[in-house]
Formats: C-alpha cells, sequence, structure tokens
C-alpha cells in the first residue's frame, strides 16, 4: 500500500505504477483507498487555498482522483494509472 500523505507528483506516479501491477481484489481495495485519500487530500486544499491558477489545478486533480477511484471499481486500474499520469 502506498502511504499518501500529499498529492506530489512522486506519489501520484507511486499510486500509478501500483495500479498498473494491481490484478486481485484486494489490491484494488488499497488502490481505492489510495485514491480516495488524494481526493480528501486535495479537497482539503482547495477549501483553504483559493489562488486561481493553484485552485485549478488541484480542482481538475481532485475530479481526476474521483474518475480514477470510479475506474479501479469498474475493474479498469490501468485505465486510472493512465487518467493519474495526466497529473505528473
Amino acid at each position: 500500500m502506498v502511504a499518501v500523505r500529499d498529492f506530489s507528483p512522486e506519489t501520484l506516479k507511486s499510486i500509478a505504477e501500483h495500479l498498473d501491477a494491481s490484478t486481485e481484489f484486494e489490491h484494488l481495495v488499497y488502490r481505492e483507498a489510495e485514491l480516495d485519500a488524494i481526493w480528501s487530500l486535495t479537497g482539503f486544499s482547495l477549501a483553504q487555498d483559493s489562488e486561481a491558477a493553484y485552485h485549478a489545478d488541484v480542482k481538475r486533480l481532485h475530479e481526476g482522483a474521483h474518475r480514477a477511484h470510479d475506474l479501479v471499481g469498474e475493474r479498469k486500474p490501468r485505465e486510472a494509472a493512465a487518467l493519474l499520469r495526466k497529473f505528473l
């Protein structure tokens, strides 16, 4: 499981790599939890920082993490990884 402490490129890259390698149901549950953490962290950030350019980028990542989570739920981890990599 990836320790999600932030939504840095390194964290996103690690999650994407794990998504690519996830084949078992248990792995997908971990990936969903990691994406939930990204979604939560970006949500907290959006509530605290209103700088326009930063806000727009974080909002896109927030929405992307939600969509990636849904893709994992649909058993499409590689598609979720590709989506997450768009934010690197």
